[in-house]
């Protein structure tokens, strides 16, 4: 788990000029929401934001502590969206989730594979279909990343979300027949040989073609 920490400005202005008023500050409008809990309505610095969260291993579940000026008690939040510019991708506004320690969180957890599989080692190529699952868990046990070693796959082997390593206190909601990641015999080779069969084929053809073509001569001469 990993909690940074920001400061946050508490607004009492609403609406599209408001929020536009504090963006030309520096600054971006946002709300910290949670169950049962009072919508909170803030201003806070989207570069800070950023670059925080890009110095910490996995911005998805970063948990941020956020000191509101003017208020005691600290929030602990999860950004949950960022509203971004179609044109500039400029953040318009943030929503972040309050948590509550022991409430149960739904997440999306990244899948870090380390190692590199024998298959590939004997010219396999590595096919990823999904490098994340949805996890369940208490902000106490939320998972930076799930650590998978796949340096024992084969060609052919296929590694299943059923396959993937447990961690304590955490459950995995995605489908555990859901692929992660194949390793697939080599590509290059069944093109070479694909194209192989079709040259050889056509050349017997050609062959066959021009064989036949003195007998119609003769039989045109009787």
């Amino acid at each position: 788990m990993i909690i940074v920490e920001m400061n946050a400005i508490k607004r009492d202005e609403l609406g599209k000029q408001a929020n536009n008023k504090i963006r030309k500050s520096g600054l971006v409008p946002a709300v910290v929401y949670g169950r049962n809990k009072e919508n909170l309505n803030i201003s806070i610095d989207g570069k800070e934001l950023k670059k925080v969260l890009s110095g910490t291993e996995s911005r998805e579940n970063t948990i941020i502590s956020i000191s509101v000026e003017g208020l005691d008690q600290k929030r602990k939040v999860l950004l949950k969206e960022a509203h971004l510019d179609t044109l500039t991708s400029a953040p318009l506004h943030f929503d972040f989730y309050e948590i509550t320690d022991g409430e149960k969180l739904k997440l999306v957890c990244p899948l870090n594979f380390i190692g590199k599989p024998e298959g590939v080692k004997n010219g396999g190529v590595i096919q990823t279909l999904s490098n994340q699952v949805t996890i369940e868990c208490v902000p106490e046990k939320i998972p930076n990343e799930i650590t998978v070693d796949i340096s024992s796959m084969n060609i052919g082997d296929t590694l299943f979300v059923s396959d993937l390593p447990s961690e304590e206190g955490v459950t995995i909601l995605s489908n555990p027949k859901s692929t992660t990641i194949s390793i697939l015999a080599p590509r290059v080779v069944t093109e070479e040989t694909t194209e192989t069969e079709g040259t050889e084929e056509g050349e017997e053809g050609k062959e066959g073609e021009e064989g036949s073509e003195p007998q119609k001569e003769e039989s045109d001469k009787q």
